[in-house]
């Protein structure tokens, strides 16, 4: 069963900190990954000049909603430019903490 996605942010830096909450469907349920890519990429823009339709975020499918899960997710830049977001799961699995790293590797 996908979960659905609803956005809780807390943000020390525009574009370092992302965090969003999902919406709790049970146990044995996985990450609906569509829905965590679009709220990223509509986190990630609020109070910044990039238009969602100028970004692109890659999630893995078939990632479990459990409390310690991490994987992580692309963000394409306007540029082309490729940053990585590391993103664990959180709150029993109910929410979970997007961040992108200060330093990407080259």
């Amino acid at each position: 069963m996908k979960q659905a996605l609803t956005r809780r942010r807390r943000r020390a830096l525009p574009a370092a900190l992302l965090a969003l909450a999902l919406v709790a469907v049970g146990c044995g349920s996985s990450v609906d990954a569509d829905q965590m890519e679009q709220d990223i990429i509509t986190d990630f823009v609020e109070g910044t000049d990039f238009k969602e339709e100028d970004l692109a975020v890659d999630c893995p499918d078939d990632q479990d909603a459990e409390e310690g899960n991490e994987f992580d997710c692309i963000l394409t830049a306007p540029n082309g430019d490729e940053v990585t977001v590391n993103v664990t799961i959180t709150d029993g699995g109910d929410s979970f903490e997007a961040v992108v790293p200060p330093q990407q590797p080259e």
